[in-house]
């Protein structure tokens, strides 16, 4: 993968405080590992009359069919799963619904997707997509219903499903199939904000949000607002080799008018105190939690339209992030709280 991004300047020929901060992180970042967890094989099986169609929702140009998708009934050896096939899908004609799974997928050692589509017609009126009760496991097959067999209708439920049970695996899928992207890009930048929002619950020290605070020019130093940030440059590279990038530190400069976008996230920050009205480790949790996703957010807006997320959009993706860190941040403080606890006789 070629780049596309300015070199990172060697910190003898600035001064600038971010480029010696950001050195730091080439010791603690593998971006060939980064690479070549893009570059792995991965392997999905489908089956079922619907199959070819739903290939051409999910890889209408084809480049794709021989990497990743085999058809169960033509793959050599299929029954016996190695380490990089990781689900099979099976899509029927529409009107199918109540067909049971086939016993030899009953009982497969790979979690199975059964798709249905109703007819929708006046005698079998369409059904809304709709989550499914439990994710499939061996075993175990799930029966997703979608209102009609396009992308934007399989990445309400079966793709996250899908990414979820391609765990470890997920930036290679987004690299080599582009219609998992966007759904790739969403669980890293989920992943990213609960891990941060752990490490800041857990800790007092963290003041603010790490990258956001480099997009205002200050660099933080403390321990654990290092482990924030190195996540957080973690999550930024994984995004970029899921969009086909190679992974490399000058990307963090490329992005860094991308994630602040021209929005004064200080003085949103400021703000938290209504959002979260309860002091100290919540308040940075919450900060840790919103910060990281809609970095990803942001940086993902980039990867797939090519633009900037306008400013009044990247705060009303904040707000809403802090709605949600609001609740998640206090579930883990009261965890944390109530540890020692556990320990009294």
């Amino acid at each position: 993968m070629a780049t596309d991004v300015p070199a990172l300047p060697r910190s003898e020929d600035s001064g600038s405080p971010f480029v010696r901060w950001l050195e730091q992180f080439r010791d603690r970042i593998n971006l060939g590992m980064i690479d070549s967890h893009a570059a792995k094989r991965i392997r999905l099986l489908v089956t079922g009359t619907g199959a070819d169609e739903l290939l051409d929702v999910l890889d209408p140009d084809g480049s794709a069919r021989s990497a990743v998708f085999d058809h169960l009934e033509t793959a050599p050896g299929w029954s016996i799963a190695d380490s990089a096939t990781r689900a099979i899908l099976v899509c029927g004609d529409a009107g199918v619904v109540d067909r049971p799974a086939p016993e030899h997928l009953e009982s497969s050692a790979l979690p199975v997707f059964l798709i249905d589509r109703p007819i929708g017609d006046d005698e079998n009126p369409a059904v809304t997509t709709h989550a499914v009760p439990h994710r499939p496991s061996p075993g175990q097959p799930a029966r997703y219903r979608v209102s009609e067999l396009t992308l934007a209708q399989l990445r309400r439920h079966v793709l996250p499903d899908v990414v979820e049970a391609c765990r470890g695996l997920e930036v290679s899928l987004g690299a080599q199939v582009p219609a998992f992207r966007p759904t790739v890009a969403a669980k890293l930048s989920v992943d990213c904000a609960m891990n941060s929002l752990k490490v800041a619950g857990a800790s007092a020290l963290v003041d603010h949000v790490p990258v956001l605070g480099l997009v205002l020019g200050s660099i933080a130093s403390a321990g654990d607002t290092i482990a924030i940030t190195g996540m957080q440059v973690a999550m930024l590279l994984n995004l970029a080799a899921t969009y086909g990038k190679k992974a490399e530190m000058a990307r963090i400069i490329e992005l860094l008018p991308v994630i602040g976008g021209g929005y004064g996230w200080r003085a949103l920050a400021r703000e938290l105190s209504g959002f979260i009205p309860i002091a100290g480790p919540v308040i940075k949790a919450g900060i840790a939690y919103a910060g990281s996703l809609v970095i990803g957010q942001a940086a993902s807006f980039y990867y797939e339209t090519g633009d900037r997320m306008a400013p009044d959009k990247l705060s009303a993706l904040y707000r809403e992030a802090i709605d949600r860190a609001r609740t998640l941040a206090r579930e883990l403080v009261d965890k944390l709280k109530k540890k020692p606890d556990s320990k009294t006789p």
